[in-house]
């Protein structure tokens, strides 16, 4: 148990830890000599004195990498070996994405979803050509054939994530930490950081972690539009060579969904650094499981089927509540606060290092929450528009209101 008396809130130890990356960077490791009024002076117990020991991979234990993993048991390398090492054993270097193995797995599973979409979005953007040249006729197809594209794009994320939240329930729906009987989210830190990563937590994170680094990515490709230019303008004006718009394809909503894609991506990786891989994977389930239903009211409102869309769109404002301002900030994030504490009075990891990384968590997942809840005062004014119009705008898709010139069907 290692506690540390007066230590200083998360943040102000995450501050202190990046102030002396930077200055060791730069030759200069004594930097706390030259701060005035005793703020670095840890006799004085300085506000600005409390380094932080090591680096946190020093207390974790190590993953055994494919090199290990051919040593231990005398393998040669080979695709039968490596089946053995990624699809068959337990707690490897694959369950930690910011190493080597890991992170060329990812690379390979990147760019498998971007040839599955240039594959696949084709033909599902047929699938909805077809659909609406039969509710909306051939010239509302002409003068939207941007949302024809997006229905291609709301049919894969459907697929996916239905895919993976079945996926999710089957692997994960039995474990402790959704079992309040069982000591419930108290499971995401008991035995920490030594609880094993079995191989489907392995690939899950995996498979999530290149989905969303994907989905970044097109994301960005969507919003900007960059063409090369000479770096002196006819006028004589100096200009910078790359030049950088706002594309016409870019979501109403770009800021928000930025913002939730870094913030995302940046806990994807660090709860996988940090062996916080349950805390993920609960995080992602409710992501996931909400999803679902949000892609079903995209896809019938696309078709302008009545019945359909207000009964998806009713079961999204409920699956929203539920999940995303239900689950996520008073059971899974309500346990990290209450629960942390158990990463250093029962295990190995230093109090600074529990301090700084749980505030960091929860402030990351305050924010994403945050995002959860403007979100959600959006579907509330897409429902006011549908009782005051009598038909759905897509506000995250267009800032102002989706315009639409084909009218509201009911189910055939």
């Amino acid at each position: 148990m290692v506690l540390i008396e007066n230590c200083p809130p998360g943040p102000l130890l995450f501050v202190i830890n990046v102030i002396n990356i930077i200055c060791v960077a730069i030759n200069l490791p004594n930097w706390r000599n030259f701060l005035p009024w005793g703020l670095g002076d840890a006799e004085k117990n300085g506000l600005l004195s409390h380094p932080l020991p090591g680096s946190l991979s020093e207390s974790m234990p190590k993953m055994p990498s494919y090199v290990d993993f051919l040593a231990e048991h005398s393998y040669e390398r080979s695709i039968s070996s490596y089946y053995q090492f990624a699809f068959k054993t337990p707690s490897t270097s694959l369950g930690v994405l910011t190493t080597p193995d890991a992170m060329v797995v990812l690379l390979v599973l990147v760019l498998i979803l971007r040839e599955i979409k240039r594959f696949v979005l084709p033909k599902f953007s047929a699938v909805g050509r077809h659909l609406a040249n039969i509710s909306h006729g051939s010239e509302w197809v002409k003068s939207n054939e941007l949302k024809v594209t997006k229905f291609g794009e709301y049919l894969y994320r459907l697929l996916f994530h239905s895919s993976v939240s079945i996926s999710g329930i089957y692997y994960f729906c039995d474990k402790p930490w959704w079992d309040p009987a069982r000591g419930g989210v108290a499971n995401m830190f008991i035995d920490f950081p030594n609880q094993p990563i079995e191989v489907d937590m392995t690939w899950y994170y995996l498979i999530q972690g290149a989905y969303n680094i994907d989905a970044m990515m097109h994301l960005f490709e969507l919003s900007f539009v960059a063409t090369w230019r000479k770096p002196i303008a006819e006028s004589g004006r100096i200009q910078t060579p790359l030049n950088i718009k706002w594309s016409p394809t870019c979501r109403g909503d770009f800021q928000e969904m930025a913002i939730h894609h870094i913030i995302t991506n940046i806990l994807v990786i660090c709860s996988s650094h940090m062996r916080l891989t349950i805390i993920g994977s609960m995080v992602f389930m409710v992501h996931d499981v909400s999803d679902v239903p949000v892609d079903l009211s995209k896809l019938a409102n696309f078709m302008k089927w009545k019945t359909s869309t207000t009964v998806c769109f009713v079961l999204m404002v409920i699956v929203w509540l539920v999940t995303r301002l239900g689950i996520l900030p008073f059971y899974i994030l309500r346990g990290i606060v209450q629960n942390a504490h158990i990463v250093y009075t029962e295990g190995v990891i230093d109090e600074r290092f529990a301090r700084m990384y749980t505030g960091m968590f929860v402030g990351l997942l305050v924010a994403i929450i945050t995002l959860h809840l403007v979100w959600f005062l959006m579907l509330i004014k897409i429902g006011y528009y549908k009782v005051i119009k009598g038909e759905f705008h897509d506000l995250t898709e267009y800032k102002k209101g989706e315009k639409t010139t084909a009218p509201i069907k009911k189910d055939q």
